[in-house]
């Protein structure tokens, strides 16, 4: 079976893995990925998927989610050499990583020449947040009108089957707000940690709690870099969450419309202009039709 990845181009270049950051979604992570451009590096976070690479990649990020999480999808899990594809114009791995359980960290942990940053924050915490976050979007997708919307515009249905494929991967296909979602969320947030930690080499991480902060202090003399003279990416992330979002659907969604209401309102017009001028015959002669024939 030919997955995506095959058929996504060979990268015209290479660029050797530098440093993963194997930290899950709302834990930083989008400060991070601002900070390692700062500091000169080419990070991979899902900003670059959405707003350079677009539709090919999240088809990519689609599939190996779906190949990982899901045993029954029929795809084959990827491997270092899909991940290589991949990423090849990027040094630095943001968030991403996290996607994939362990398959990215176990990939890249033998190589002496990668380093790993792992940020933790208390889970409940981390729940929260990411409920509030890619778990409100997913409440939306199943809401009026993304609901009916998303059907009139590929890219934007992708891109929410993709939020919610990674929202059911991190919480064992649960929905905010059902009774077992914040316990599985919990339960696979401490596990992932606790994994990252054992598979990768204690003297190329960089474990930091959010709670003692994050800023240029941490990250730089693990990375042996100086400390640039501008202040750390803001912090506020959820704010900055909601506006990437923002920014990234609109265009979607007003195609969406224009097509909606270009194909759709016209055509249900019509079948209930059908409906009031042919329904009543039509009726009368569908009780017409032996019960014989309606099977």
């Amino acid at each position: 079976m030919s997955r995506k990845i095959d058929r996504l181009p060979g990268p015209v270049s290479k660029r050797p893995m530098k440093v993963i950051i194997a930290s899950p979604s709302r834990s930083g992570t989008l400060g991070l990925y601002r900070a390692m451009q700062i500091l000169g590096f080419k990070p991979y976070h899902s900003y670059e998927c959405l707003f350079v690479h677009g539709v090919p990649h999240m088809e990519v990020e689609y599939e190996a989610v779906r190949a990982q999480h899901n045993r029954f999808s029929g795809i084959k899990r990827y491997d270092k050499a899909d991940f290589e594809k991949w990423f090849a114009e990027y040094d630095c791995l943001v968030e991403v990583p996290s996607f994939f359980g362990m398959a990215v960290l176990s990939a890249y942990a033998d190589d002496p020449n990668v380093k790993f940053i792992l940020t933790e924050r208390e889970p409940e915490k981390w729940v929260g947040s990411f409920n509030n976050t890619a778990g409100t979007l997913m409440k939306m997708a199943d809401s009026f009108p993304l609901v009916i919307l998303r059907h009139f515009d590929r890219p934007l249905n992708l891109f929410l089957n993709l939020n919610q494929t990674i929202c059911w991967a991190l919480s064992d296909k649960t929905n905010p707000g059902e009774p077992a979602n914040a316990l599985a969320m919990r339960r696979n947030y401490v596990e992932y940690i606790e994994m990252a930690k054992r598979i990768i080499p204690a003297d190329r991480l960089c474990h930091i709690k959010l709670e003692d902060g994050l800023g240029w202090e941490q990250i730089c003399p693990f990375l042996d870099m100086p400390v640039p003279d501008q202040e750390y990416p803001d912090r506020n992330e959820p704010a900055r969450f909601q506006a990437i979002v923002a920014e990234f659907i609109q265009p979607m969604v007003t195609r969406a419309m224009v097509r909606f209401f270009t194909v759709a309102v016209p055509t249900i017009g019509v079948i209930g202009w059908a409906a009031v001028k042919y329904g009543p015959t039509v009726s009368a002669a569908v009780k017409k039709i032996p019960n014989s024939q309606m099977i």
